[in-house]
């Protein structure tokens, strides 16, 4: 009896171990059709536009990034608790790091660079 029970267990365990990860992945899902799409993204001045491009590749988040300075892969991606971060190498090797709250098609944050930081607005199109 004891054996059928330790074996009831562990197959109960394992059921709700896939149920979980199951109902993680439709989560991360749901989350990251927060963030899909393209965005039209300005420093807060009007100084800069940005163009964003966040989709899937291969099942995985990614992301182009294009600017006056040109167009580069985003490196370092995550979202994460409706956080965007990202990082882009542009015209003659300038690294500029952004993060960004997303929330109802809107983002709001900071782009860093060695000059400092400046704040930043976008929308999603439609």
């Amino acid at each position: 009896m004891l054996m059928k029970l330790r074996n009831f267990a562990t197959v109960f365990a394992a059921a709700l171990f896939v149920v979980t990860l199951s109902t993680a992945g439709a989560a991360q899902t749901q989350k990251l059709d927060e963030l899909l799409g393209t965005w039209d993204v300005k420093m807060e001045d009007g100084a800069r536009e940005f163009v964003f491009e966040f989709f899937l590749k291969d099942g995985k988040l990614a992301g182009k990034y294009s600017g006056s300075s040109g167009t580069s892969e985003m490196a370092d991606l995550t979202f994460t608790d409706n956080t965007v971060k990202f990082r882009v190498t542009v015209g003659n090797g300038m690294v500029i790091d952004y993060s960004a709250i997303v929330a109802e098609d809107k983002l709001t944050g900071t782009l860093s660079l060695e000059y400092g930081e400046a704040a930043i607005t976008g929308q999603r199109r439609k």
